[in-house]
């Protein structure tokens, strides 16, 4: 217009005529233009799929994909392929929500069947159901689906947009087309993939798989031959596989080749070969042919597996078949014996050549042999395993007719002769006749069992005794103690006491004092009997620790009854403790006192004996020297039955309430822990005889020793000036015994527990000159403080104070060398004694061992 305007109307209708035809070729191109346009798009794309690595597929949808999403002008490109699996997988731009939808084949035919554009949100057109989903899921709505060949079955391609879109039709088909080249190239690599995983697979075989060809030169070698033969491939591959054929073998190789170019497999062969290293093997052969394109056979396939170590495995095998403890015998389903071991033939007389193919009927007692074949068609019908010792007790014969007691397992087997059942067949004539005596001994330990419920029920009676002995005792003793407390108390109360009532008070603590004494008795004895008294063991002369207690035993008897000693002139030391067996003589009185009510004689004498193999039987006793000690009364003796449970705990024959029967007990208990026996002698109406065997020892008495301990050479309280570390958890006790000290002159560091005097010990800046710590406390033993402190401060001296000492007495009941032991309860006096001696006292020196040897075992007691 403007070029006509200015009078050039000849060049403005040229230029109007050239517009036109471009506009033409841009919106209403020709055909063969249409179609020049689209083989130059998609010729990029396809260069770009031929550039993916071949074994990867997924990429290979991708790249077609993003290209044909970028050229086709579609918001979405999806494409939909089956599988050989009947499954669908979905393909499209990466990161595509897409990625995890699910579909079936059918929905997948369905949308193949609507090839229009699909308005998958329009209700009314019913459109396919996988169109709605593909829809939804991409945010679009319109979708152009074209059918995708294939070689299996066809695929689908489906271009979505958010509005209609008219899509070039050569550009749709040309990305149709395109995406079949796709799928061709995806189904090569799926095909290289398995061909990958088929070479991975051949080549970690543990078999030996070789290729070669009919004229036998070798064309592939995998890694199982070469752990099979020893030769790397390089060395083998277009050799000719003779190379592996011990001499011998061409003939039956030639035979083989013959049968592979037939046509023919050839299964699980056993042949020989040689190994790179000369050894020859066994190995199981398989041939296969291989067919080429056309269907020739090109090529063998050869697959080996080394059988050596299964004919090592059939000889062990037949090695503990015939080493098997019982009796093996195979049976065919016709019943004959197919097999047989060695210890069949020992254990029915047969050879091996009498049995093979015999019927096992021939091992059946013939009583039972009408019935047997039932029984085997039987198990034959309907084989199961049953274990040895399953059923009913059987029967055998052997070759001389003897019958035995068998007990007889079945397992079936199958093999390529039939159905093979094992038997194993094991006389159990011996275990019978032990089964026999162990239900006898079972009925005697039934019986002896019922006997020690007796004796328990009768302990259990005999600690109610005891309960109520020592309760009684006890209740007495307290009936003593806090009756004169509360009149000590009641005379204190008066602040100007009357003198006479002062002097009262005076006795009454006497009084409390011997109370206390009893209870201690009392306790010491409860200990004595359990083991748990602490036995302080040293060298003497029995006839000197009667000598000191004769008094109190006439005391303790009684005017009415006449006590004679006969001591023994020259008696043997021995190695004991002097109270315990002080107790002894204090348990055997009062014992006979009871006896003697009328009054009578008690005898206690001594003399050495020297015992023999005659003197001790059932006795514990060894030979050897021996000291006796034998205490008589002419009371009213034992009947039998007392006699027999006279030693034992708890038992008494006196009234209820009246004694604890600790007493022969204890006495037992004593001699026993030293080394010695108690024989007990009586006679109903006539009296009764204790007599106690102590083991004798070579070493001179240290009677009076003790004298020199405790009670030696008073010190003025004023030269006590050491400090004593002293740990005890009772708060009265622990007060009491600080009260003792101090008032002393002694230094006290107290201490409630471990933890505490641990401290102490460390933080006290002067010296400490005794560690005095009770046995029992909680979480620290008395022990275990020794051991603490004196890794603070090396050789501090250490006194233990208890009345159950068991944590630091040995598995005997004594204390160990250079270990010190202040009994409870002390008094003051004792407790100042043994602390003054014990600090008097040398150290100990480590070298020290105990009291001089001895011709015996004994409690060793520093």
């Amino acid at each position: 217009m403007l070029l006509s305007a200015g009078g050039r109307a000849v060049e403005a209708r040229v230029l109007a005529l050239v517009s036109g035809l471009l506009y033409l070729v841009a919106f209403v191109p020709p055909r063969w233009l249409r179609r020049t346009w689209a083989q130059s798009a998609t010729h990029a794309v396809i260069r770009r799929l031929l550039a993916v690595p071949a074994n990867e597929s997924t990429r290979t949808w991708l790249t077609y994909c993003q290209d044909a999403t970028a050229v086709l002008g579609a918001d979405v490109v999806v494409v939909l392929m089956p599988t050989v699996d009947h499954q669908v997988q979905v393909f499209t731009c990466g990161g595509s929500p897409l990625d995890r939808l699910e579909c079936t084949p059918s929905e997948l035919t369905e949308l193949l069947g609507a090839r229009d554009t699909i308005d998958a949100l329009a209700g009314w057109t019913h459109p396919p159901a996988l169109a709605v989903t593909l829809a939804r899921v991409t945010d679009t709505r319109y979708l152009t689906v074209t059918p995708v060949s294939s070689s299996d079955s066809p695929g689908v391609l489906v271009l979505l947009n958010r509005y209609r879109s008219l899509f070039a039709e050569d550009d749709v088909a040309a990305f149709t087309e395109l995406a079949g080249h796709a799928a061709a190239l995806a189904s090569r690599a799926h095909t290289l993939a398995e061909r990958e995983s088929l070479a991975v697979i051949v080549d970690s075989s543990h078999d030996a798989i070789i290729s070669k060809t009919l004229d036998g030169t070798i064309t592939s070698w995998n890694t199982g031959a070469v752990e099979l033969y020893g030769y790397p491939p390089e060395e083998v591959l277009g050799r000719h596989a003779g190379m592996l054929f011990p001499p011998g073998q061409e003939t039956s190789e030639a035979q083989f080749m013959d049968r592979i170019a037939g046509g023919e497999r050839i299964d699980q062969q056993r042949v020989l070969r040689r190994r790179k290293d000369g050894t020859v093997i066994t190995v199981s052969l398989t041939l296969s042919p291989i067919t080429d394109a056309v269907g020739q056979i090109a090529g063998v396939a050869s697959v080996s597996r080394d059988i050596s170590e299964r004919q090592r495995a059939e000889a062990m095998f037949e090695g503990l078949l015939q080493a098997a403890p019982d009796a093996i015998i195979g049976v065919n389903q016709t019943g004959a014996i197919v097999l047989i071991n060695a210890q069949a033939e020992r254990l029915f007389g047969y050879q091996r050549e009498e049995l093979l193919g015999q019927p096992v009927d021939l091992l059946v007692p013939e009583r039972l042999r009408a019935g047997h074949p039932h029984q085997r068609d039987g198990y034959f019908a309907h084989p199961r395993n049953r274990p040895m010792g399953a059923g009913a007790a059987l029967a055998a014969v052997r070759k001389d007719g003897t019958e035995f007691p068998a007990e007889i397992s079945l397992s079936s087997v199958n093999t390529d002769q039939g159905t093979i059942v094992t038997t194993a067949i094991r006389d159990v004539t011996d275990r019978l006749i032990a089964q026999a005596e162990r239900e006898r001994l079972i009925g005697q330990a039934e019986r002896d069992a019922s006997e020690r419920r007796l004796q328990h029920t009768r302990r259990l009676e005999s600690l109610g005794q005891l309960a109520g002995g020592v309760a009684h005792d006890f209740n007495n003793i307290l009936a003593v103690i806090s009756n004169y407390a509360a009149m000590i108390a009641e005379t204190l109360e008066s602040a100007d006491p009357d003198p006479r009532e002062l002097s009262d008070a005076r006795t009454d603590i006497g009084q409390i004092s011997r109370a206390a004494e009893r209870a201690a008795r009392l306790t010491k004895q409860l200990l004595a009997f359990g083991r748990r008294d602490i036995t302080q063991a040293e060298v003497l002369n029995i006839n000197h620790v009667i000598g000191d207690i004769e008094q109190m035993l006439r005391s303790t008897l009684g005017e009415h009854i006449h006590l004679v000693t006969t001591p023994h002139r020259d008696l043997w030391p021995v190695y004991a403790d002097a109270s315990q067996i002080e107790q002894i003589l204090v348990n055997l009185a009062v014992n006979a006192r009871d006896a003697m009510p009328g009054g009578g004689t008690l005898s206690i004498d001594t003399t050495n004996a020297e015992l023999g193999d005659d003197d001790l039987t059932s006795s514990p006793l060894s030979v050897g020297r021996y000291v006796r000690l034998r205490v008589s009364d002419t009371g009213s003796g034992m009947p039998p039955e007392v006699i027999e449970r006279a030693f034992e705990p708890f038992f008494t024959t006196k009234p209820k309430g009246s004694g604890t029967g600790l007493g022969l007990a204890t006495v037992y208990g004593i001699a026993t822990a030293a080394g010695g026996d108690v024989r007990l002698y009586s006679e109903n109406g006539i009296g009764t005889t204790v007599t106690i065997i102590m083991p004798a020892i070579d070493a001179p008495t240290t009677q009076g020793a003790a004298d020199d301990g405790p009670a030696a050479a008073p010190i003025a309280e004023s030269s006590a000036n050491e400090t004593i570390l002293m740990v005890e958890d009772e708060d009265d006790l622990r007060l009491i015994t600080n009260r003792i000290l101090t008032r002393a002159g002694y230094q006290v560091l107290a201490a409630s527990g471990g933890d505490e005097a641990i401290r102490l010990a460390q933080t006290h800046p002067g010296p400490i000159d005794l560690l005095l710590t009770d046995v029992i406390m909680p979480r620290m033993t008395g022990n275990e403080v020794a051991v603490r402190v004196r890794a603070i401060r090396p050789d501090l001296p250490v006194l233990y104070m208890s009345g159950y000492a068991e944590p630091v007495l040995t598995e005997n009941g004594t204390l160990p060398d250079g270990v010190t032991i202040v009994e409870k309860p002390f008094t003051s006096q004792e407790l100042l004694g043994r602390i003054r001696s014990f600090l008097r006292q040398p150290t100990p020196d480590p070298q020290h061992t105990g009291p001089p040897p001895k011709s015996r075992t004994h409690h060793h007691i520093s």
